[in-house]
């Protein structure tokens, strides 16, 4: 490997090789301050960026490695000390690093030489590094590292034979009613006996987090959680105002759509095992091969891009791809990159099944971004925030659309295409019970475990009325509990419906001039994060999605694709 970042570099990185390069950087600070010129803070900041970079970097591959099998005791070792012992020394001394740059005479120079929004983004690090802390984010990690140990391993018995969670999730979209159900069943049965264990661990995440915000000054932790995500443009009043736009205009139309879904099922209600299946849009099981998807993968990207086809066939070339679905995989998909080698990779879980394939595209449309704005010299600006960052991932879900029938038949990619708008709609408002949820949370550290259920059963039916789970309380609670972001990143979900507003005007160009489409999403891949998510909207030419008239006029497009004629707004 070609490093290109400390090259020369021992097997393992320790606690003790970061205190001494740190060291080395912050004893230069108080020499560049007083300099005459910036060329010592300039020289300062790229020795840091690269220190940064090595860091960081290996932080990724070591978490990408445990990923893959939650189960091996080294790779559990290994990413132990990282958190526990590396994280905490970088983050001490990058504290130091952020606080003087931030306040440096020299600050407007070094922004001029690696881009703009540089300190405007490093002063959102500032109270999320705060040393003050440093001991309360490594419980909180140890405990995260707990939650996805133990849902890691989770194995239930579907139709006589035991499958992972991911499988009986996947599962829940068979023709087979009575499949359904029993998918359906195990999978929440076994958060609900698995409960006590989670409910602990989540409550002692939000006790910590609540002592981290208020060590810092603030009444609750929902600053720092809003800083923790590099937020610059707006705060929870903007979120609120977006929650409420979702409630008017996506939530009528997902009753709306309900209502169609029980007509073609002929049920008198929607139970919430046949939500998953909509006979007009659902594809059977098994559609999409797991040994078939890279491959046709490759026609779809290449038939979109050349460019974005070379960038995928290196990934599958050099082993960058995890694609299937094992016992101790890590759940969920995600991406993850590199910098100091400048690659990115990505792991899914997949199953066979029509889903598998948007999740492909989706983390693809991420490692995209990495690949592209992988030139950005400052590695604080080769990524935008979240709520940027989603609209690379599912604007490439519906640039993909167009192609499906490389993975389906015409008939089967049409429904495909049609069910990514449903999805849109059901996104917006799963999105906003837990968004609505986190904020809740955060704002009552102190109450009890049952109250914070209580919570979440009162904000679902609120966004996601119509589906009977009569004499199922306990199922309905145990949604949130399978939500990874809920515990490791607190108020990272919003960004994913922020994003679906950029994605579907994506969508809408695409329609119309997919030239530009491109276009402007290569754009968006190569801007990184070198500007705040408002004015990469704004620059990219989409409207922003705190436009009040936007939700509205996107539903609308939604119910035409869908079929639906009428919908009354809330």
């Amino acid at each position: 490997m070609n490093y290109k970042h400390y090259p020369e570099r021992a097997d393992k990185l320790t606690k003790e090789f970061v205190e001494s390069e740190y060291k080395k950087l912050t004893d230069r600070i108080a020499a560049a301050e007083a300099s005459a010129s910036a060329d010592e803070w300039l020289a300062l900041f790229a020795d840091w960026n690269s220190l940064k970079s090595y860091v960081s970097s290996e932080g990724s591959r070591i978490y990408y490695a445990q990923s893959k099998n939650m189960a091996d005791r080294m790779l559990d070792e290994a990413e132990r000390y990282f958190r526990e012992e590396v994280t905490p020394a970088s983050d001490d001394a990058s504290s130091k690093l952020v606080n003087a740059l931030v306040t440096s005479k020299y600050k407007h120079d070094v922004a001029a030489r690696y881009g703009s929004f540089l300190i405007r983004a490093l002063e959102t690090e500032i109270q999320p590094l705060a040393p003050i802390n440093s001991a309360l984010r490594v419980k909180v990690g140890d405990l995260g590292n707990r939650y996805d140990k133990i849902v890691s391993s989770g194995e239930v018995m579907v139709d006589g034979k035991k499958v992972t969670l991911a499988v009986a999730r996947a599962m829940q979209s068979s023709q087979d009613a009575a499949l359904r159900k029993d998918a359906y069943t195990a999978h929440r049965q076994w958060f609900i006996q698995h409960h006590d264990e989670l409910a602990a661990i989540f409550d002692e995440m939000v006790h910590l987090r609540d002592q981290m915000g208020r060590n810092l000054g603030h009444k609750n932790f929902i600053p720092l959680g809003y800083l923790g995500m590099g937020r610059t443009d707006y705060g929870p009043e903007q979120s609120a105002a977006f929650r409420a736009s979702v409630l008017k205009y996506a939530v009528p139309l997902q009753s709306k759509i309900f209502e169609g879904q029980c007509a073609e099922l002929g049920l008198a209600a929607l139970k919430p095992w046949d939500l998953a299946y909509t006979p007009s849009l659902t594809l059977p099981q098994g559609i999409a091969p797991v040994d078939t998807q890279l491959a046709k993968a490759q026609k779809v990207f290449d038939a979109i891009s050349p460019r974005l086809g070379g960038h995928f066939k290196r990934m599958v070339d050099e082993g960058l791809i995890d694609l299937e679905n094992r016992p101790n995989k890590s759940a969920g998909a995600f991406c993850t990159s590199f910098s100091d080698e400048g690659r990115a990779a990505i792991l899914c879980n997949s199953t066979g099944d029509e889903e598998d394939v948007g999740t492909l595209m989706h983390e693809m449309g991420h490692a995209f971004q990495a690949w592209e704005s992988s030139a950005i010299e400052s590695v604080d600006l080769q990524h935008p925030t979240l709520d940027v960052a989603e609209v690379h991932s599912m604007g490439m879900e519906y640039l993909s659309m167009k192609e499906m029938s490389h993975f389906f038949s015409e008939e089967h990619a049409e429904k495909v295409r049609r069910g990514r708008w449903r999805e849109a709609v059901e996104i917006l408002c799963y999105i906003g019970v837990v968004d609505e949820f986190q904020h809740w949370v955060y704002e009552h550290p102190t109450c009890s475990i049952t109250e914070r259920d209580n919570a979440w059963a009162r904000i679902w039916d609120i966004y996601k009325p119509g589906i009977d789970f009569s004499g199922m309380d306990r199922e309905k609670v145990a949604r949130w509990y399978g939500q990874g972001h809920i515990f490791r990143a607190p108020f990272y979900y919003i960004d994913y419906a922020i994003a679906e507003t950029g994605a579907m005007q994506l969508a809408l160009m695409d329609a119309s001039n997919k030239e530009l489409a491109l276009e402007t999403y290569l754009k968006l891949c190569q801007m990184g994060g070198r500007e705040s998510v408002l004015t990469i909207f704004k620059s990219s030419g989409l409207r922003s999605p705190f436009d009040p008239r936007l939700m509205q006029e996107l539903m609308e497009h939604a119910a035409s694709e869908l079929g639906v004629e009428e919908f009354a707004e809330v």
